[in-house]
């Protein structure tokens, strides 16, 4: 992945409607009609590495190198019913798979031919011996192309069968104007450049192949629609063969993009399809395969990217789906919001029903990238991520599995980010994934500070191995201090936590929330505004929208929650001013009907200019129908008082290590500590690097989950504030695996041990994987849980991911 460059030069290329092939094909239909098989023309790249039949057509085979030296094969046919589809594999091989697992496909061996049946239009990819690395064979079998258009068509550029090469004159471009459809017939291999400008009302389909094994000063990818309207493609194969990005959608709306097949395996930058400041985009029934993300949404104000420009100004992301596809990624993600995010907001993106067969990070730096995932956000530039939904994925092989991150360089520091600007990743969904296979299927949640936090995050019915996330103390979790309400529940279980960003609506009363205004006497509830998106109350800027953000005016907004059932509830949350341009800040304070909660009395003020904002967290026992008011305040003005307020109530309290992260002393009832036996001293906060820090040089706790050991312990304590059973999970690992001898883990409840049964758990100094518990613990309030890290024998290299997560059961 690089950065946008657009050439503002201009070419204009008078391309015929009718393109004259150098080298024709013929296609060949089988007299049955079951398939339909297009001949390869001479010159295009083949492939001998396997031959493929479907039904009795014998289907040619293009071929491109991946990243490590391999070929990658891809055929193409078209077909209707059901069909047997026999590969002969050219070399020898121990094992085979056939993927995605979700198409179930039934096959069988003999010798080196193997043989299943496909039952309609799908695409296959064949895995050898486990190695995703190696020679690889793609398959895409479409349904028959029943609209192809007249070559005589005034409205039609039709690219018949044959090879055309453009590399001669690397910047003529074929221009496909508004109304016009470019039809690529199967047998076609067009080595070059289509574009779409300022047009609308555009097709770009068929069957052949597209490449572009060149640079071009132009536009360098194959395809580039730009700030068009109203424009479809289907059908068509893009091949990039260089380091390159693949495709291009920038400033565009109103987008289909069906039965798209990319197959770019060149290492690296061959970005599948990238978006750029668009909206209202469906991908479906695709296929991606390349050395870098498959598809990036990306925002650019000025273009090559500057990074000083205010993502404010840019248009934002919204209204794209993609889903019912296949995706494969030797290079970075799979699925990026980033890195440039230079968009006024994210909003509504949606990956419904795809599968994931290969996710690698990096071929020649594996495992120091930190933000490469099948699922990531990278925001190099403050902006707002809002109602994202990742449902119904299957990951079949992986490294990391999700990132969601603020960072303020890419790429080695190439290139450079800027959060100068506001930004929230908030209101992000993962429902029914499931990931298998080896890698660590890190799960990485890494907020940039309090008033830019990643937060409102739903992990329902996600399964890493067979197992479902049960809670932030699984393995796969690797969270820092700013991350707020994070939810991992089955959809099965009882709803007991109501999120405000994951749970925004439309409608009043739903999911227990209401959306109110105080006029200093009474409640009253806003009015939903569906051309402003918003609740609006009784003035000009009254309202909440989006999913987090207040404003106050002559009265207070206020987010109201509605008690389902009695019991004792934990009210968790932040608030920030969003707008600091001026003001006089706003104030906010949390009631239960008419009795105040927090702060003692009184208002806890915001300042004008304070993004970080306050921390807020009350237990308060509630009955069925009363209700908590957060109530925000306009202070002395409603100049500049858009607000962010964040806030989660839970009937089961859930204390994280990460998310609870403070910088005093027992707030959450933690406690940060040195010692190798009680009685333990406290750490003192430093405020410069962001860290606790004891006397030693390195006994350090910071980043939430990471510690580090000296000549004393490192301790992390949490003090029971009531009586009960709690269920203590955890995962410990290394986070540095450069040297050293390990570190010793062991738990205490007061004196007593808990775990292991006697002496230290023990990890390598390489153990990046780590060793979890999960233990069952009656406490009585006062009652201290101790989670003691020991340097072993040296403390060199001895960082370590801890991060314990205790709920009340």
């Amino acid at each position: 992945m690089r950065n946008i460059g657009l050439n503002v030069v201009r070419l204009l290329i008078a391309a015929a409607l009718l393109i004259a092939p150098l080298s024709f094909g013929v296609p060949k239909t089988l007299a049955a009609g079951t398939v339909t098989a297009y001949a390869a023309p001479a010159g295009a790249p083949r492939s001998s590495d396997f031959a493929v039949a479907a039904g009795s057509s014998a289907i040619d085979l293009y071929g491109d190198n991946n990243g490590w030296g391999n070929k990658v094969s891809y055929g193409y046919f078209d077909m209707t019913g059901s069909i047997t589809v026999s590969v002969t594999v050219n070399f020898s091989f121990s094992s085979y798979k056939l993927a995605p697992a979700s198409l179930g496909l039934a096959s069988t061996r003999s010798g080196n031919t193997i043989q299943f049946t496909l039952n309609g239009p799908t695409n296959v990819s064949l895995i050898l011996d486990g190695n995703y690395q190696g020679r690889t064979l793609h398959l895409f079998a479409s349904a028959p192309d029943t609209s192809v258009p007249s070559p005589s068509d005034p409205n039609v550029i039709y690219i018949g069968p044959g090879y055309y090469d453009y590399s001669s004159t690397p910047t003529t471009t074929i221009v496909v104007g508004s109304g016009k459809t470019l039809y690529i017939a199967g047998g076609a291999f067009l080595n070059g450049h289509i574009e779409v400008r300022g047009a609308s009302n555009v097709a770009i389909r068929g069957r052949g192949i597209v490449s572009m094994n060149y640079t071009s000063t132009y536009l360098n990818q194959p395809i580039s629609i730009l700030s068009s309207t109203n424009v479809q493609m289907s059908g068509i194969i893009v091949d990039r063969r260089i380091g390159a990005w693949s495709s291009l959608m920038d400033n565009s709306s109103q987008v289909s993009v069906t039965d798209y097949k990319v197959v770019s395996p060149t290492y690296a930058s061959t970005d599948g399809l990238n978006l750029v400041n668009s909206h209202d985009v469906t991908i479906d029934r695709s296929f991606f395969r390349t050395a870098d993300d498959c598809i990036a949404i990306k925002g650019v104000v000025t273009p090559g990217y500057n990074a000083s420009d205010n993502p404010a100004s840019g248009a934002p992301n919204y209204n794209i789906t993609i889903q019912n596809s296949q995706f494969w990624s030797d290079a970075n993600d799979v699925w990026a919001l980033g890195a440039e995010t230079q968009a006024a907001y994210y909003e509504n993106i949606k990956y419904l029903n795809n599968d994931v067969l290969y996710s690698y990070d990096d071929r020649d730096n594996h495992g120091v990238i930190q933000d490469r995932a099948v699922m990531d956000i990278t925001a190099l530039n403050g902006t707002q991520f809002r109602n994202i939904l990742y449902q119904d994925i299957r990951v079949e092989q992986s490294v990391r599995l999700i990132n969601l991150s603020f960072a303020d360089s890419f790429w080695f520091g190439s290139l450079p980010g800027n959060q100068s600007f506001p930004g929230l990743i908030s209101g992000v969904t993962f429902r029914n994934i499931t990931a298998v296979g080896t890698g660590s299927k890190e799960i990485r949640l890494w907020g940039w500070d309090l008033g830019k936090p990643v937060s409102d995050i739903l992990f329902e019915d996600v399964s890493i191995d067979g197992q479902y996330l049960t809670d932030l103390g699984d393995k796969p979790f690797n969270v820092n201090n700013y991350v707020k309400n994070v939810v991992v529940r089955r959809s099965t279980a009882p709803v007991d936590t109501y999120v405000g960003g994951l749970d925004f609506s439309s409608v009043q009363g739903a999911n227990q929330w209401y959306y109110k205004e105080w006029n200093g006497s009474g409640y009253a509830n806003m009015t939903w505004s569906a051309a402003d998106r918003k609740w609006k109350g009784t003035g000009s800027y009254i309202g909440m929208w989006g999913p987090n953000f207040v404003h106050p005016e002559s009265n207070d907004a206020v987010k109201a929650w509605l008690a389902p059932s009695t019991g004792t509830v934990m009210i968790k949350g932040t608030a920030a001013k969003w707008d600091t341009g001026g003001g006089d800040g706003v104030r906010i304070k949390i009631m239960k009907n008419g009795t105040q909660l927090w702060p003692s009395g009184g208002w806890q003020p915001i300042g004008a200019t304070d993004r970080l904002g306050v921390q807020f967290g009350v237990i308060a026992n509630v009955a069925a129908g009363d209700y908590v008011y957060i109530v925000v305040n306009k202070n002395g003005t409603d100049s500049y008082d858009t607000t962010v307020l964040d806030a989660m109530i839970t009937y089961k309290p859930v204390l994280n290590a990460s998310t609870d992260f403070l910088t005093y002393q027992g707030g959450w009832n933690w406690h940060y500590l040195q010692g190798n036996a009680a009685p333990y001293t406290s750490m003192a906060w430093n405020a410069t690097d962001k860290t606790w820090r004891g006397t030693n040089a390195w006994n350090i706790i910071h980043d939430g989950g990471l510690m580090h050991p000296d000549a004393d312990g490192t301790v992390r304590a949490w003090t029971a504030p009531a009586s009960g059973t709690v269920r203590v999970t955890g995962n410990a690992r290394k986070q540095d695996t450069n040297g050293g001898d390990g570190v010793r883990i062991k738990i205490l409840k007061n004196a007593a041990q808990l775990w292991p049964a006697s002496g230290w758990q023990a990890i390598a100094y390489n153990d990046a994987t780590g060793v979890g518990h999960s233990l069952t613990v009656s406490v009585t309030a006062g009652d201290v849980l101790y989670f003691m890290l020991d340097k072993n024998g040296n403390n060199s290299f001895d960082t370590t991911y801890w991060s314990p997560n205790i709920i009340y059961t």
